[in-house]
């Protein structure tokens, strides 16, 4: 069988090679095709957890600002992207849930005073591809509400994914846990 008839290489070989004899022309084809391949199969560097962390950094300086724009820009813009809370019904979905939760959260503290530190525990990773990557952190933090100083821990654990080269959070879940009630006797 003749290259030139091959439908499947025809497309995309230059006109140079079609003056190359049969054999050298089947030949380049196929270490060419193989080379493609093997190129798209090299595995894409994996995140470091800093990269991962920066993220969480993004968010928590937005909120810290109350800057509703900025706390947006770390989330993906898809359908199913989730927030999670502590409650069962602290779920919301989607852009406009999402902003409309960080829109009431920003309201709980008083702007510049939330500072927070994962540093107590955390870990992370991502797929082979990387592509996807999670991190989860207990996180000391601190804050005023009305010029009331307030400490308390969160729980936060978060799947982000890369869109357009930048990380972004497609779940984040953060908890704590509630005050305690009075004594019971």
């Amino acid at each position: 069988m003749s290259c030139r008839k091959d439908f499947l290489f025809s497309a995309w070989l230059p006109r140079w090679v079609w003056r190359l004899p049969d054999a050298k022309r089947v030949g380049l084809t196929k270490v060419t095709a193989m080379r493609s391949l093997v190129e798209m199969r090299q595995p894409k560097a994996k995140p470091s957890i800093d990269e991962i962390r920066a993220v969480l950094q993004a968010h928590d300086k937005a909120l810290n600002d109350k800057n509703l724009d900025a706390i947006m820009a770390t989330f993906s813009t898809a359908p199913t992207t989730v927030v999670l809370g502590t409650g069962a019904g602290e779920r919301w979905m989607g852009s406009q849930e999402i902003r409309g939760a960080y829109t009431e959260i920003v309201k709980d503290y008083d702007a510049g005073t939330l500072e927070t530190n994962c540093a107590t525990w955390k870990t992370g990773g991502s797929d082979n591809d990387g592509t996807m990557a999670w991190i989860a952190a207990t996180c000391d933090c601190k804050d005023s509400l009305n010029g009331k100083p307030r400490t308390y821990q969160l729980n936060v654990s978060a799947t982000v994914e890369k869109q357009d080269g930048a990380w972004k959070f497609v779940s984040l879940h953060m908890s704590n846990s509630p005050a305690p009630g009075p004594p019971t006797k």
